[in-house]
């Protein structure tokens, strides 16, 4: 994951409060990041004072050739960002933000890399307001094509589809194409992070999206290619789902496995009869035909890694039926095991090392 890099509150203040006189929109600046400017041991940057209009969206950039930018966007006199982005166009950051109150926001571009350096070019411009949600039951036909706006600057292209969304209901999103793999994104109006997104819950390789919104609003569908070249016609549509049903709670009956304990030791004095020379305890059990047993294998002191396997016992020394190493994300051996005959089995004790040594229980059930 990477991270940001934040100077100090007391230095940050003293910048924002220092800074010259907001710009207006549409504004561009060139500037440059040197070691001259404000930033300590972390990365340097640059700070730009713009004026934002409530309700207003707008589209901040910053491009550069010579080094990897940042872009932080901060209420004027506050240390913490509202909004800020690394890579929304290649290395080039993009930010796609409405001013929930008219004033004067700092800009500050800075490298992602310490020691970035180098110039750059910064932007600000109007978008328009975004088409109101379209209500649900919705279903649309569209196409990908090169005219569309692009995630970066190699694609892949995309459509967007607002979506007027009620708090508490179930909705089910799908997108469909036999021209490209569609992946379904959808963010809250305005917003650039993800509230839902899927790529193959449809059938094929078409998406659908499960989505119970908190908050009513505008929802933006985001139609995009997985590939970056995908291109193409697609079908989307939206429409309401009853709730899930409440979980089960009742049950037919309880059961319950009866286990045979077995405990005991690797020691030295045990045969080896592992592959890589390791010790080995073989327990005789029999098996009726079609009968299935769990069978666990534990150290309860953690004193080795237990491995579990069942042969033959007509034949021991050839590979094992089946065979358990770790289970559930630890040390110990759980295995199921199904007898395609009825007859005498070796359930075997032995270990992944060759040097394992130490107490073991062994359950296998009835």
């Amino acid at each position: 994951m990477r991270k940001f890099w934040t100077a100090s509150v007391a230095a940050m203040a003293l910048t924002l409060i220092t800074s010259p006189a907001s710009a207006q929109q549409p504004w561009s600046v060139s500037g440059e990041i040197t070691d001259s400017d404000a930033g300590g041991t972390g990365p340097h940057y640059d700070n730009h004072v713009i004026h934002l209009d409530a309700g207003q969206r707008y589209r901040i950039s910053v491009d550069s050739s010579a080094l990897d930018t940042v872009a932080q966007l901060y209420r004027a006199g506050t240390t913490e960002p509202v909004a800020q982005n690394d890579d929304g166009d290649g290395l080039n950051p993009r930010i796609n933000y409405t001013a929930p109150a008219s004033g004067d926001y700092t800009l500050r571009v800075l490298g992602f890399a310490a020691e970035g350096r180098g110039a750059y070019t910064a932007s600000v411009a109007t978008l328009p307001p975004l088409a109101p949600g379209q209500a649900v039951p919705w279903s649309t036909s569209g196409r990908i094509e090169n005219s569309d706006a692009s995630a970066g600057a190699e694609g892949p292209h995309y459509d967007e589809h607002m979506l007027r969304l009620e708090a508490g209901h179930r909705y089910i999103i799908k997108v469909e194409s036999s021209a490209f793999d569609p992946v379904a994104r959808l963010y809250r109006a305005g917003e650039d992070d993800v509230v839902a997104e899927n790529d193959d819950g449809g059938d094929g390789t078409n998406s659908r999206i499960s989505f119970v919104p908190e908050t009513s609003g505008d929802y933006a569908l985001r139609v995009v290619p997985l590939a970056n070249d995908g291109h193409g016609a697609y079908r989307a549509s939206a429409e309401m789902a009853p709730p899930l049903p409440p979980p089960l709670t009742m049950f037919q009956r309880m059961s319950a496995l009866v286990f045979r304990v077995y405990e005991g030791a690797l020691t030295n004095a045990d045969g080896e009869g592992g592959a890589n020379g390791a010790r080995v305890d073989d327990y005789l059990v029999h098996f009726d035909r079609n009968q299935e047993r769990l069978i666990m294998l534990d150290s309860p002191e953690g004193g080795f890694d237990t491995v579990v396997q069942v042969l033959r016992a007509s034949n021991r020394e050839v590979e094992p039926l089946a065979s358990n190493d770790d289970s559930g994300g630890t040390l110990n051996s759980l295995l199921q095991y199904k007898a395609d005959e009825a007859g005498d089995y070796i359930i075997r004790v032995t270990s992944f090392a060759a040097d394992g040594r130490g107490r073991y229980r062994l359950r296998v059930s009835e």
